[in-house]
């Protein structure tokens, strides 16, 4: 989502008085819609966000929510933004989530880096090279031992009861018994992190969209030397949950050594 000016006092001037005008005491739900946004900008005497969806995706992904919110969160549980609708938005108390972050010391696999250097020097934005790499590198056949092809990118639409939501890219695939699957992806850099809203709204696209084929929910994110995380995430007790992960280097083919290719077949065995 492309940002607009972004002004981070602001958004939490703003947020903190729609809260409080819809929050009672004990409350486990707060509806609130698009366009009050741009009324408590007004009531405070700010400058209007020009797209509002942009201040729920800065809290959703980027930035905590104000104390002044998550101080009214019930014992044990924190607040997330969830779609409710065509320009409607709820924050939920659901139970504390665990962060979804590259674990440190695992394994990294080196793959011989198959992206055309032109490629490498036209991408805008680290999301997009990172989708890039991903594609000509075949990183995600690599990951969950599929045959893939990317259908579309930056998917925009609407699902029952979330709203409008985009996808970074999605995939089909193919596994050797015949099986179907139809895979988002989402690139996340810098400072973004793997959210709980992120697979809900993910795994309900498609669910209504292609309801006939296995759907598995990936996230790629950036680390540092280079690296690349791949996820694949799913839902248990309200959580996002881990169902595998690892960590791939693309680099020239003389850089894997016999060291490395032992390596790789000890870790396949187990």
């Amino acid at each position: 989502m492309v940002a607009t000016k972004r002004e981070p006092n602001r958004y939490v001037q703003i947020l903190d008085l729609v809260f409080e005008l819809a929050y009672t005491e004990g409350a486990t739900e707060v509806a609130f819609a698009k366009s009050e946004l741009n009324h408590a900008a007004d009531a405070i005497g700010v400058e209007r966000v020009e797209n509002p969806a942009d201040l729920v995706y800065y809290f959703r992904f980027r930035k905590p929510l104000p104390l002044s919110i998550t101080s009214k969160a019930p014992e044990g549980s924190e607040w997330i933004i969830r779609g409710a609708g065509k320009g409607k938005y709820k924050l939920v108390a659901v139970p504390h989530q665990v962060r979804v972050l590259p674990r440190e010391g695992l394994i990294t696999t080196k793959v011989p880096d198959s992206t055309p250097e032109i490629i490498r020097a036209s991408a805008l934005g680290d999301e997009q090279a990172l989708l890039a790499l991903v594609r000509y590198n075949r990183l995600l056949d690599i990951f969950l031992g599929l045959t893939t092809y990317s259908l579309q990118n930056h998917l925009r639409t609407t699902v029952k009861g979330i709203g409008q939501v985009e996808v970074d890219e999605v995939y089909v695939g193919l596994d050797r018994f015949g099986v179907q699957y139809i895979l988002p992806v989402q690139a996340k850099g810098g400072t973004d992190e793997i959210g709980l809203t992120q697979i809900e709204q993910d795994l309900g696209v498609c669910g209504e969209k292609w309801p006939h084929m296995a759907a598995r929910a990936i996230a790629v994110q950036f680390m540092d030397d280079d690296k690349i995380a791949m996820f694949e995430l799913g839902l248990q007790d309200s959580q996002v949950a881990v169902i595998r992960e690892a960590h791939y280097r693309l680099v020239p083919y003389a850089d894997i050594t016999d060291e490395d290719r032992e390596l790789y077949l000890r870790a396949r065995e187990v």
